[in-house]
């Protein structure tokens, strides 16, 4: 497989490896990291192999987000710079967007601001946030009564915000999480929040090969 590496060289830009599979494809597909994983690691757990096997023909962008992104608040900015305008120059305007862990709740986070721009996205073991917001959220009664507005802007307050005011929306969202995954929890919470089709309970963990597993379903249930 052969996968084409985009190395910056600053720290200004994520660290993406970029791979179009199948012929002529129509989708741009982000596929977001955890915080400590690499687009290396997504190659090695045979991610875009996984599509290459289905023959699901999309420019898939493996994109490494890190915790400093969002204290710096760069996070989206940085993803939109990674994966939505490289697509634009390659003439695509279908834009995918799935994420691990921290990678979906980036997912998420771009969503709050920049919605109109994705078609669907895929949040697998998402990361539900500090310790600081969830305690926001459960001193204000539930995410219901929660006002976020209160506190200063941030991409993870802004993912919880968008979750609140889930309404009908043109794109599909859907949360795979583990019972046994130790954030298990604020996942089910945010899963809650979507149509009960788009929730995807297992009983795994947070580990590789749980992610392998929910990344499979989502390309059988969803194919490109």
């Amino acid at each position: 497989m052969s996968l084409g590496y985009n190395s910056p060289g600053n720290d200004e830009a994520l660290r993406t490896l970029t791979h179009a599979t199948g012929t002529h494809p129509r989708i741009a597909l982000g596929l977001l990291s955890g915080a400590y994983s690499t687009p290396e690691d997504l190659v090695r757990e045979g991610f875009p192999e996984a599509l290459e096997r289905r023959g699901i023909a999309v420019r898939l962008a493996m994109v490494e987000v890190r915790a400093a992104y969002f204290s710096d608040g760069s996070v989206v900015q940085r993803i939109r710079e990674a994966v939505v305008e490289p697509a634009r120059v390659a003439g695509l305007r279908r834009i995918w967007l799935a994420g691990i862990s921290l990678g979906a709740l980036a997912c998420l986070a771009y969503a709050a601001r920049h919605g109109a721009e994705v078609e669907r996205m895929a949040l697998f073991s998402p990361y539900p946030g500090t310790r600081d917001v969830l305690r926001e959220i459960e001193a204000a009664g539930g995410l219901e009564r929660w006002r976020a507005d209160a506190a200063p802007p941030d991409a993870e307050r802004d993912a919880w915000r968008w979750l609140r005011d889930a309404g009908p929306r043109a794109m599909q969202v859907d949360c795979w999480f583990g019972s046994r995954d130790r954030f298990a929890d604020g996942q089910r919470r945010m899963a809650n929040r979507l149509p009960p089709h788009a929730r995807h309970e297992t009983a795994g963990a947070h580990e590789w090969g749980d992610w392998r597993a929910m990344w499979n379903d989502f390309l059988e249930r969803y194919r490109p």
